[in-house]
């Protein structure tokens, strides 16, 4: 072997080295990148009161969520998404009226694989857009309406002490939780879309038996919870836990709930 040919390999052995340990480093730094990042959260409010103080408590307990408030109407979020950097939207507004540019915007960025929590009375938001249900995966009826033909009622409120089942314990949000419960308004008469992952349930006689589910729509991870309308549900550790692991599975933060 000729000392070019030998110098060539060895020079090719030395790029081969180099490429497979960058390779290394990447496939290092994109693992731990996960469980070092916060989970980035953009929580939409408006149209229905709520107790501000004890709301901003509830954020800020969490060491790996990095919440904000949109301070605008709620859909101006979604009027340029050019910089938009959530990784989960938060939707805790009751709100219809999204223009055809922030439904498209907001479409693009479920495509892009951004999270999204419907939480308490946001499942009655765009009432005037059925994709809305779609995406929830429910909906809470302002009005008597029609839904594939088939006359619907309007959805209620109840309240009292909610008994919260765990359905599926090994799923990554409930994963560790056992069942609880709350003191709460719970919603009945909903309707709830085919293909949805029940979490949690309720016997509770006002009530509709889904409390909280999953499903993916699009490239984006949908958490769904009726249940939350305050202080005492937000102060019960079982529920706050479930609404984090929510949030952080809707990232792709879990394990066994890797983005995509």
């Amino acid at each position: 072997m000729s000392h070019n040919i030998r110098f060539a390999k060895s020079l090719a052995g030395v790029v081969c080295a180099l490429a497979l340990a960058r390779v290394a480093v990447a496939a290092e730094a994109e693992k731990d990148a996960p469980a070092n990042a916060k989970t980035n959260v953009l929580i939409l409010v408006g149209g229905h009161g709520f107790d501000q103080a004890s709301f901003d408590k509830f954020w800020s307990g969490y060491d790996d969520i990095d919440s904000r408030i949109w301070e605008g109407s709620p859909y101006t979020a979604f009027d340029d998404i050019g910089q938009f950097k959530a990784d989960v939207i938060v939707m805790y507004n009751l709100s219809s009226g999204m223009t055809e540019k922030q439904k498209q915007n907001f479409l693009k960025l479920l495509e892009r694989g951004v999270g999204l929590v419907v939480w308490h009375h946001a499942l009655a938001n765009c009432q005037d857009w059925p994709e809305f249900e779609r995406i929830a995966g429910a909906k809470f009826w302002l009005q008597p309406g029609e839904r594939n033909g088939v006359p619907i009622a309007r959805s209620g409120t109840g309240g009292g002490t909610v008994k919260m089942h765990i359905e599926d314990p090994s799923h990554p949000i409930t994963k560790g939780l056992s069942d609880f419960e709350i003191t709460d308004e719970p919603y009945n008469q909903q309707t709830f879309c085919d293909g949805i992952h029940v979490l949690v349930s309720t016997d509770h006689p006002q009530s509709d038996k889904t409390i909280a589910w999953v499903h993916q729509y699009g490239k984006a991870r949908v958490f769904g919870c009726q249940s939350g309308h305050d202080a005492k549900v937000w102060t019960n550790d079982s529920f706050r836990r479930l609404m984090a692991q929510g949030i952080r599975w809707a990232s792709g933060r879990l394990p066994g709930a890797e983005k995509k």
